[in-house]
């Protein structure tokens, strides 16, 4: 590089084409660095331009201004203004040109931290997850659980939750196990299987059959004694108390027992070793029948769904005939092509059916039965439900894309009055439910009232479960005077509300489900409240429902 050149010179050798690769990256570096060089840059060519377009130079004999013809010097001002307008909006034009090119032409190519976003965020303020493997797949699963690294904790695995290391514990069923590295494990229960990281798991009892791709090559399933290591391949695995046996069905694996050398074992056999036997493997024969793949495994899990939907459709049929139901969306029947959500309580009240706004039919917890989806600002299910009530419990299935929103509601009645619940998801994860407890203030007449009791739950959000089907669900009691939150049919929390803020009179009238209210504003402008998600059923009733019963609902709809 030329480090001797001033700014003047490499404008200069820019304007005549003569800059060579070296002087190029000078000038990048000095526009991208140096305030003062992009302003001499700007400069220049605000008078590159004024040239071009040929400003006329002020006149060498002043003396004879005077005697100018006045058409003439009307002419000479208006060429001016037009001349001073073309250099102000060239120097806008090169202002934005200016600031694009340094943009583009001077991003070196490795990324920049130090830009006008990142400036004003750190580390810490970028959303993260975790996990080293994914559940795919749960196929008549019992007692399937996973333990932290420390044992301490543990909780039941989830269809598309994320796995941290720890013990997967399965007492029957299947599971399937995604790891982070591109392998895909089915493991067969009983079994327990340890996440190690996202490339290396050990196996302490049960079977599982591995698919390893090429692009996971590498990836490690040890035992007590033996390490396999997968070279893109597909492979079982088994271990009993009557020792290890290793089965490849493709490709080929590298095989080690305890310190001796690797070896390579190939597709179509299969090794033992024995416990208490000694050191060394012996042939077995092949079973492949005995380990369940990714394929078979898919084709066991649509015949377990179409039986829990034929299992939810009946329990369906049951709660609606509940009365205690006040509304009951089972959003069972074809959505596509109607903008009308059905009133499903029996006896029908065909007046409780809900206006479809903007929200999308998708897939429900299963292939058979829809949903509706809400993703924009508008989206919203409008319902009118008269009558006044006592107790409350509502209940749906939601899938949650994100809480990119303050406030992302659920259940909202439009000007959340005296008596009216407002139940909706915090962006922090957890679950607001509240009932107003005073009238609304209306021109010289104050608010008269307490102010409503919140009902906050612990946040039981993490990125992890976007995408899962959760059942949530709330009890407003009077009788007790208590707000429960429940998540999964397990309780979440407990609020004990004060009497003053106890209101015993429900109501609902006018309201959203998945969004809130209508525009209010002269200028139609509305809080962005709608939720980021889908939702499947949805239930209220005038009766504060037990925590068996909210667990049944649970069992029954659960994909």
């Amino acid at each position: 590089m030329s480090s001797s050149k001033t700014i003047e010179e490499l404008l200069l050798a820019s304007e005549e084409g003569t800059l060579d690769p070296a002087d190029r990256q000078q000038l990048n570096e000095l526009l991208r660095r140096d305030p003062e060089s992009r302003a001499k840059f700007a400069r220049w060519q605000m008078m590159t331009i004024a040239l071009q377009d040929g400003t006329p130079a002020p006149s060498k004999n002043h003396a004879h201004a005077s005697v100018v013809p006045a058409e003439t010097d009307r002419k000479v001002w208006a060429e001016r203004q037009i001349y001073r307008w073309v250099i102000a909006s060239a120097a806008a034009l090169l202002i934005a040109v200016t600031f694009r090119w340094v943009q583009l032409e001077t991003r070196p190519s490795a990324p920049v931290a130090e830009t006008a976003v990142a400036s004003v965020r750190t580390l810490s303020d970028e959303p993260t997850s975790s996990g080293v493997a994914v559940v795919t797949q749960l196929v008549d699963a019992k007692d399937a659980v996973i333990h932290d690294a420390s044992g301490s904790t543990s909780h039941s695995l989830s269809v598309n939750a994320a796995l941290n290391p720890g013990s997967v514990r399965l007492e029957s069923g299947w599971a399937q196990i995604e790891f982070l590295n591109g392998a895909t494990v089915v493991l067969h229960g009983p079994a327990e299987m340890e996440l190690v990281s996202a490339a290396e798991a050990i196996m302490h009892r049960g079977r599982i059959r591995a698919e390893v791709p090429p692009a996971a090559r590498g990836f490690v399933v040890r035992t007590n004694d033996m390490k396999v290591v997968d070279l893109g391949t597909e492979f079982g695995l088994e271990v009993s108390e009557e020792g290890s046996n290793v089965q490849v069905f493709d490709g080929e694996v590298e095989l080690q027992v305890d310190e001796d050398q690797p070896q390579l074992v190939g597709a179509g056999k299969s090794l033992q070793r024995r416990s208490g036997v000694g050191i060394g493997l012996i042939d077995s024969p092949m079973t492949p029948e005995r380990f369940v793949d990714a394929a078979e495994l898919q084709r066991l899990a649509e015949t377990q769904e179409n039986e829990r939907y034929r299992q939810w459709r009946l329990a369906s049929e049951t709660l609606r005939k509940d009365s205690r139901l006040i509304a009951y969306f089972a959003m069972d029947s074809p959505l596509k092509g109607q903008r009308f959500l059905t009133n499903d309580t029996v006896p029908r009240n065909a007046d409780l059916d809900g206006a479809i706004v903007g929200a999308t039919v998708t897939r429900g917890r299963w292939d058979a039965k829809p949903a509706l989806q809400f993703k924009r600002p508008g989206d919203r299910v409008r319902v009118n439900v008269p009558g006044e009530f006592g107790s409350l419990t509502m209940a749906t299935w939601v899938r949650i894309d994100s809480l990119d929103r303050w406030y992302n509601s659920l259940f909202l009645t439009d000007s959340y009055q005296l008596g009216e619940p407002h139940w909706q998801i915090l962006d922090t994860g957890e679950i607001h439910f509240s009932v107003r407890a005073s009238t609304e203030a209306n021109g010289d007449q104050p608010s008269v009232g307490p102010p409503h009791y919140v009902a906050l739950s612990p946040s039981f959000w993490n990125p992890s479960l976007s995408g899962q089907w959760l059942h949530l669900a709330v009890v407003y009691d009077v009788e007790n005077a208590t707000t429960t939150h429940y998540l999964n049919g397990d309780v979440l929390s407990v609020d004990h509300i004060p009497d003053h803020q106890l209101v015993r009179t429900t109501r609902i009238g006018m309201a959203s489900i998945g969004n809130w209210s209508t525009p209010l504003e002269p200028d139609e402008h509305f809080a962005i409240r709608n939720l980021n998600g889908s939702l499947d059923e949805l239930a209220i009733f005038a009766a504060a429902l037990s925590p068996t019963e909210i667990k049944e609902m649970v069992e029954h709809g659960k994909p």
